[in-house]
């Protein structure tokens, strides 16, 4: 029974690590492909998040990065490594959690398999939403297991996991710290031990302190971290719940999210057939809830559909849940289940995967690759194509070369602002970025209207005096629209050098 066990850990980490690192290797979104790779690497140069440069999510995960740069090396695939182990520890849990729910051992092993295939290797990639999702649902596996066997660690385990996933990203996180509060407080009133939820608490708080501790030791600030990381995205937040509406639910459970639904009436159904009432500490019941949870997460944040791979677990639970003493009756609809999952695998392994639909590159020929180590000796192992090679930037490889090229030369401290955020772990210079991300949209950082625009000009141009920058570098798609707002338009002079990069120099800027 040990061999089989630890053959099938084997078999599902060989699975988590290869399909991530193929995936993940063909093509690149340069905004989402790279947006841990230079600011990673930043840390290792006494740059933190936050403190040195302005980010609004991601905090750990460029603190994971970089541990995995500073003791394997800056590289593609020591950046694959990272997002893939992850992978695994996801399927290893799910795996973990379906044989306590009593499924066999083949059977868990098929569905940890079909989680690691449609979890990470979407993005491949480190990136923020996937790590606070997955985190946020191993968190719910562990307190399942609480729930089930009472033991603290696991309680402990759940609150540190969903805490990690917070300082991943704020949401899911967040909306699935609400609900396992509330998770531990009715388990405690039912089992009338409130212990339970007294010594989660003193626990958190614990895990509070540490973070606010280690928060003021790295001079990063309680108050920069709130407004960076709480308060500003809670404005962007706003904006999107207000922009909500239900029906945009109801038509994408009936759409987009059909299997979803199917799978949590048949759930609720087999719940209460066994108990004739609706138990919310039933892992049935909970899991329907952390699906909801996931579906309105995605549909409010309007991003890519990262949830998919949650489909193989209300699967594999809802068959150990069969009932059935007709022993054929029971094989037969354990084959149509299994065939079922082999089909959802199918379909969103062939439209994120190998469509590579979540870094928009469902539309481009994946075959017109070119080996990315042409470009930098860091990236061996990624097949460059993007949206703009095939598009409109012909010759994105050989000005992104050409680029480089000059950057190296540069002797003034600068900034670069670029989605092609692995140029700075090329270069190795003197060049810095003050914001992880730069996007128009106000996600970002504040924009005009935003009560936090101030603090966020007050950011920027101290980072210009602190580092004493001379010049601002931008390349295409970026210009000086990302940072002319801060600075007065007579303080910079702008030169083009090639067709995607231009040297913006300052001139008394520091006012």
């Amino acid at each position: 029974m040990k061999k089989t066990y630890y053959f099938n850990i084997f078999l599902i980490f060989i699975i988590s690590i290869t399909t991530n690192f193929y995936f993940g290797s063909i093509g690149v979104f340069p905004i989402d492909t790279f947006a841990f790779f230079d600011s990673a690497n930043f840390i290792n140069k006494g740059f933190l998040p936050i403190r040195d440069y302005w980010t609004s999510n991601g905090f750990l995960v460029d603190l994971i990065q970089s541990v995995f740069f500073k003791f394997f090396g800056t590289n593609w695939t020591v950046y694959l490594l990272h997002s893939s182990l992850v992978n695994f520890f996801l399927a290893y849990l799910t795996y973990k959690f379906l044989l306590s729910e009593n499924l066999k051992p083949i059977h868990s092993l098929f569905y940890s398999i079909s989680v690691a295939i449609l979890a990470y290797p979407s993005a491949g990639v480190p990136f923020s939403d996937h790590h606070s999702l997955i985190f946020s649902i191993i968190s719910i596996f562990l307190l399942i297991f609480f729930i089930k066997k009472k033991l603290y660690y696991n309680l402990y385990l759940s609150i540190f996991f969903l805490i990690i996933a917070f300082l991943c990203k704020q949401v899911p996180a967040g909306l699935f710290f609400i609900f396992c509060t509330a998770i531990i407080l009715i388990f405690s009133f039912k089992k009338k031990k409130f212990s339970y939820f007294k010594n989660s608490f003193l626990f958190s708080i614990i895990l509070l302190s540490i973070i606010a501790a280690s928060l003021i030791i790295t001079q990063i600030g309680i108050k920069n971290f709130l407004v960076q990381y709480i308060y500003f995205p809670l404005t962007i937040g706003g904006e999107r719940s207000m922009s909500f509406e239900l029906k945009y639910l109801i038509k994408s459970f009936t759409g987009e999210y059909k299997y979803f639904l199917l799978l949590i009436f048949a759930l609720l159904y087999q719940s209460y057939r066994k108990s004739k009432k609706i138990n919310i500490l039933d892992t049935n019941i909970i899991l329907i809830l952390a699906s909801i949870i996931s579906i309105f997460n995605q549909e409010i944040m309007k991003n890519q559909n990262i949830i998919f791979f949650l489909l193989p677990i209300l699967i594999a639970i809802f068959q150990s849940k069969i009932n059935l003493k007709d022993k054929s009756r029971r094989n037969l609809l354990i084959i149509f289940i299994v065939t079922f999952n082999i089909f959802i695998v199918s379909k969103y392994n062939e439209r994120f995967n190998i469509d590579r639909k979540f870094m928009d590159l469902q539309d481009i020929n994946k075959q017109n690759y070119v080996m990315a180590e042409r470009i930098s000796k860091n990236l061996k192992g990624l097949r460059w194509v993007s949206l703009a090679s095939e598009t409109y930037l012909k010759n994105e490889i050989i000005l992104l070369k050409k680029s480089m090229e000059y950057l190296k030369q540069n002797s003034d401290n600068s900034f670069i602002i670029t989605e092609y955020q692995f140029i700075n772990s090329e270069i190795n210079s003197k060049i810095y970025s003050p914001n992880r991300w730069y996007t128009t949209d106000g996600v970002s950082y504040p924009l005009k209207k935003n009560k936090y625009r101030k603090y966020y000009l007050k950011f920027y141009k101290d980072k210009i005096i602190k580092n004493d920058i001379e010049k601002i570098f931008t390349i295409y798609p970026l210009n000086e629209n990302v940072f002319d707002f801060v600075l007065k338009k007579d303080c910079f002079t702008t030169t083009r050098i090639n067709e995607i990069l231009f040297e913006h120099k300052l001139n008394n800027c520091k006012d």
